[in-house]
């Protein structure tokens, strides 16, 4: 079977195919723990599109030449797909699998200092898991994704078996659920409701994506990191986004909308906003779009010449969570933000924890600083709203406003 770089899995130092690993599992006795260390090249696509596909895949054998002179005797090395390979370990402890796999980074760390300018610095992200050998692999992935999460770029996860099939039963009985609430068109908005501190009265509102399933209500964490997995986001953003044009074309309210970083890059996405605004009759001006707070702009100025176009539509542009992981204030400036949401694990806490406190009141008026109005969230109680008004925030939103509901008239 040939690989992404035309040459085929059965390399020259022991690295066999997936159906060989399939077949070496198998082998090993059902009472017999093995731990798998399942490693990725990170950001190969990225280095595709520099480097010629000839450089990328001898800069990869070099790479794999240089595990394989390290492997301890009882371990094998396989391919998965490309870019990301397992190394199965019998008869070893979990610490210096761990420990094995620290040396690994540190060896492929020092290799940039070998190679030449002209060939790729790969680097690896790392995870381990321990278990019989029908369920080593999946939990090796789900390590890997951890290990993508943090700075240290190896995870280890520390599971037995049962909980992880439990877990593992959870996700595909959840993932039905996912598909057949997008099918059936199940998966709607609610809206709650933005108080406006100045006006005294709730002038706007957000559109909140909910699953029905069964009479219950799912939450966005239930199921949209699911959801992203089934590719059914896009059909998810379409369709709370007509559902909501749909409920405001009979009124004045404005109303946001969220949208992820796939949504910002994707020019289709631009157009239906658009295409919505026509066929319901709605000014872009009454619409906010908000941001993940998290989304990254890159180098490619994609995301900011895509925001820009929505500006130059009429469009509101908000930054949801702001004061949370990669808070940059000079991204206000540079992109012309109207809004910015205050993360809600701060203004939840500012009658009670001082640090909170300083940081909505030091976010509040950086923004005011720039002539962008603020956003109050998870106001749940009168104390927060008016410590919120003694700042000159602006909106409030939160449960002691109002929850969401999935019409205007409850």
């Amino acid at each position: 079977m040939a690989n992404r770089c035309g040459v085929k899995d059965e390399i020259s130092y022991n690295l066999t195919n997936r159906e060989a690993l399939l077949e070496y599992l198998e082998t090993m006795s059902r009472k017999q723990e093995v731990i798998a260390l399942l490693f990725e090249l990170e950001d190969l696509d990225k280095w595709f599109a520099i480097y010629s596909p000839d450089i990328i895949c001898q800069s990869i054998q070099g790479l794999l030449s240089i595990i394989n002179d390290v492997i301890p005797k009882n371990a094998r090395l396989f391919p998965i797909s490309n870019g990301t390979y397992s190394i199965i370990f019998s008869n070893v402890n979990i610490d210096k699998v761990v420990e094995f796999a620290h040396i690994l980074r540190s060896l492929i760390a020092e290799r940039k200092n070998r190679i030449s300018l002209d060939e790729p610095d790969f680097r690896l992200c790392i995870g381990i898991a321990k278990g019989y050998s029908k369920y080593v692999i999946p939990k090796s992935f789900s390590a890997l994704k951890y290990a993508k999460k943090i700075l240290s770029k190896i995870y280890l996860l520390d599971i037995d078996d049962d909980e992880f099939q439990k877990h593992q039963q959870n996700n595909i009985e959840l993932s039905k659920i996912v598909k057949d609430a997008a099918y059936k068109g199940n998966i709607v908005p609610f809206y709650q409701p933005i108080y406006d501190n100045k006006l005294n009265k709730i002038s706007k509102y957000e559109c909140l994506s909910r699953l029905i399933y069964d009479d219950k209500i799912l939450q966005p964490f239930d199921f949209l990191y699911i959801a992203r997995q089934m590719g059914f986001m896009r059909s998810i953003t379409y369709s709370v986004i007509n559902n909501s044009f749909k409920i405001f074309k009979d009124n004045d309210f404005e109303f946001s909308i969220n949208i992820t970083e796939e949504d910002i890059r994707d020019s289709n996405v631009l157009d239906y906003l658009s295409n919505r605004c026509k066929k319901y009759h709605i000014n872009p001006s009454r619409i906010i779009i908000e941001l993940l707070e998290d989304i990254e702009f890159g180098d490619d100025n994609l995301v900011v010449n895509n925001i820009n176009i929505l500006k130059n539509m009429g469009f509101k542009i908000a930054i949801d969570d702001f004061g949370y992981a990669n808070s940059n204030f000079g991204r206000l400036i540079k992109m012309q933000i109207d809004y910015v949401k205050i993360d809600g694990r701060f203004v939840k806490n500012i009658d009670t924890d001082p640090i909170s406190y300083k940081i909505v009141k030091s976010i509040s008026m950086f923004a005011k600083s720039v002539d962008v109005k603020c956003i109050a969230e998870y106001v749940h109680s009168e104390a927060i709203h008016s410590l919120v008004l003694s700042f000159g925030i602006e909106f409030s939103q939160g449960y002691y406003i109002g929850k969401a509901v999935s019409s205007l008239n409850n």
